[in-house]
């Protein structure tokens, strides 16, 4: 009755008596609840709680992995423009050279300390600016880059550090790791 938009009657009533489950046969028949979904096909609505299941189940696993604790990594071109954009910063970084140079002594320091699962990610300005305006705050808050790296990193976006000998540097530079950064 309630799909052909009729009013409650008796027989809804009783159904609403007799119904053993938590939900409500109005909430449960509400159209608007079936248009949501998409379809008012039962073989739909199911196959379509078995994707939502499974993606579900996905993200609980990608969740449940630790996540890199990670640094955060500018290419010279995004410090260029974040340090343009947000010249606070430039106590931060006060080069592209000395933020290369300071990243990977600071996973040096972590890994002789025995902290596990180091990670690099790499950030943009309009990705840290929408970051920003997500926490409500100011992108030249310094407090806020920590965040976005784990943020970052809790989303996959993490290079595991250090990279193999001959793997290319994290830094971008083709030179392999051994010859550039890890040479220290």
């Amino acid at each position: 009755r309630r799909l052909l938009a009729l009013d409650h009657d008796d027989w809804d009533g009783l159904a609403d008596r007799v119904n053993p489950a938590s939900v409500t046969l109005d909430e449960l028949h509400d159209p608007k609840r079936l248009w949501s979904l998409g379809s008012d096909n039962p073989a739909e609505l199911q196959a379509e709680i078995t994707r939502l299941r499974a993606e579900l189940g996905s993200y609980r696993t990608a969740l449940s992995r630790p996540f890199p604790v990670a640094m955060l990594h500018w290419p010279a071109s995004e410090l260029t423009e974040l340090l343009a954009a947000y010249p606070t910063l430039a106590t931060e970084y006060p080069s592209h050279e000395a933020h290369l140079s300071h990243l990977e002594s600071s996973l040096r320091d972590l890994a002789a300390t025995g902290t596990p699962n180091l990670g690099i990610v790499t950030a943009t300005v309009p990705s840290y600016e929408a970051f920003a305006a997500s926490e409500q705050s100011s992108p030249s808050n310094t407090d806020l880059l920590p965040q976005y790296a784990t943020t970052l990193a809790a989303r996959g976006r993490a290079t595991p550090w250090p990279p193999a000998r001959n793997a290319p540097c994290w830094c971008g530079s083709t030179k392999p790791y051994r010859n550039c950064h890890g040479a220290g």
